[in-house]
């Protein structure tokens, strides 16, 4: 009976590890157009980003001249104590960046088109071949299991790392549509900053977005070598700890100076997480009733025992009053 439903269960889950090794080879073969830089495929996903890129043009105009005018208003009021710019510096740049509002598309062209250049020399592979451990890996009686087990640890690791990198081609998809607005900002120096901040988030997308197609190969290199018997073990903390450190490396080029959106909070860590804070808030709400429900039984019985008889099952005596003060006289002086 129990190798009956030894085989059942060995054959039931061999059956979710294959459809779980099919999903993860699809998904990889199916990203490979993300990694090549090109909008295009965006655009084709989402055919109303040619409309709404028209509208933040629209946006940035209207964003660059309100700009304009209210600046050049506080130049108009420097008696009064505001802080103005110099006019001719202010019309100057705002003259500027409205030439550069309207090549913004084309600027964000050359900066993706550099980055292509560089995942070309890397070169992306045409297709992904995921390759993992086998029981003839391993020399012992449960080795069907352990395969089991560390193919799906390298799967979920490789499944959110696809996600994260789908996550960054759309952050990346979407600074370049509001780039008209980012371009706007520019035409003063007291909204110069935010240009700024767009150009380093716009540059570090950029870089991430190499580093992706890096760490990929990283990935199809360290597959391609897998290790027998013992050395699997380590083998799969190396393929774990790549996956890992390719999804934290936005936190890692933001250490170093940069400016990437930090991506891939929702997945992995949003619902493990708030399901962890769910039970440790009902453990800490229980706890904290059972001590007080402690605490007030003892300081009932405390209460109790004051109150209750003496020992030996007498009452106390009652305190003797104090004795009167003598009459015809205060109670602290002499007779005459």
């Amino acid at each position: 009976m129990l190798t009956i439903l030894e085989s059942i269960f060995k054959g039931f889950a061999q059956w979710l590890y294959g459809l779980g090794l099919e999903i993860v080879q699809y998904i990889a073969n199916s990203l490979l157009d993300v990694f090549s830089m090109d909008l295009d495929y965006f655009r084709r996903v989402a055919p109303v980003t040619d409309e709404i890129v028209s509208i933040i043009i629209a946006a940035g105009w209207a964003l660059l001249l309100g700009n304009l005018v209210f600046q050049a208003a506080k130049s108009m009021m420097t008696g009064l104590g505001f802080e103005g710019e110099d006019p001719k510096l202010l019309f100057m740049r705002t003259f500027v960046f409205g030439f550069l509002l309207l090549a913004s598309r084309q600027i964000c062209d050359i900066g993706l088109g550099i980055s292509a250049s560089v995942i070309d020399l890397l070169k992306i592979p045409n297709s992904v071949t995921i390759s993992l451990p086998d029981e003839n890996n391993f020399n012992i009686g449960a080795s069907w299991l352990l395969v089991i087990i560390i193919n799906f640890v390298i799967m979920w690791q490789l499944i959110k790392l696809f996600f994260e990198i789908a996550e960054r081609y759309v952050v990346t998809a979407v600074l370049v549509m509001l780039s008209p607005l980012a371009f706007a900002t520019g035409g003063s120096k007291n909204t110069a900053d935010i240009f700024k901040g767009w150009c380093r988030m716009f540059g570090s997308m950029c870089l991430m977005m190499v580093l992706n197609v890096v760490f990929l190969k990283l990935l199809i290199a360290a597959m391609g070598h897998m290790p027998s018997d013992v050395g699997v073990l380590p083998w799969m903390l190396l393929i774990v700890g790549i996956a890992r450190v390719a999804r934290k490396a936005d936190s890692i080029v933001a250490r170093m100076g940069l400016n990437p959106a930090i991506t891939g909070d929702g997945l992995g860590r949003g619902l493990p997480g708030m399901v962890a804070y769910a039970v440790v808030k009902s453990v800490g709400s229980t706890v904290a009733k059972t001590v007080a429900h402690s605490a007030g039984k003892g300081g009932s019985a405390g209460t109790r025992r004051s109150s209750g008889p003496a020992a030996g099952g007498r009452s106390a005596p009652p305190p003797t009053p104090p004795p009167a003060p003598p009459s015809g006289g205060s109670g602290g002086g002499t007779g005459q």
